[in-house]
């Protein structure tokens, strides 16, 4: 009984020890706050993007629609896109694009004039739910000298 008993506490002990491999650590809180828009040691330098970046750059297209562009310096899983105007609320979804290359989301029929609120984020899945960097922002105002092909 004794040595039933043993075995089944060492082998108890070696499955919680196996699943705390599992769990990834919870990356520093700043880390991504610091980076956004910015750099991490805010000087630039070889060590400038070493943290969790995402990067944005919104630009009307020729058609007239609003297209935001975004990536990071992570092999992100997913991204998510906020964006509002004046007497809009703002709306929140997970858009096209992984890893460091990212991808694009476009908005049409936007006002002319009008400042519309981007904001996004990237993500890494984990078991327990996703990890995500601080919201990088930007405020655009649709504008004919921006169009771009």
């Amino acid at each position: 009984m004794r040595t039933t008993l043993n075995v089944l506490r060492i082998a108890v002990v070696t499955c919680i020890v196996a699943l705390c491999t599992l769990v990834p650590s919870a990356p520093a809180a700043n880390a991504a706050q610091q980076c956004i828009g910015t750099t991490t040691n805010g000087h630039g330098g070889p060590n400038a993007y070493s943290g969790d970046c995402v990067f944005m750059r919104v630009y009307t297209a020729y058609d007239g629609r609003i297209i935001v562009q975004y990536w990071g310096n992570q092999n992100y899983d997913f991204y998510q896109l906020r964006w509002s105007r004046p007497g809009r609320a703002e709306s929140q979804g997970r858009v096209p694009g992984s890893g460091e290359g990212g991808g694009w989301w476009g908005l049409r029929n936007a006002w002319w004039g009008t400042p519309y609120t981007f904001k996004v984020q990237a993500c890494r899945s984990s078991f327990f739910g996703s990890n995500c960097t601080s919201w990088d922002q930007v405020t655009y105002y649709r504008d004919a000298r921006e169009v771009w092909a």
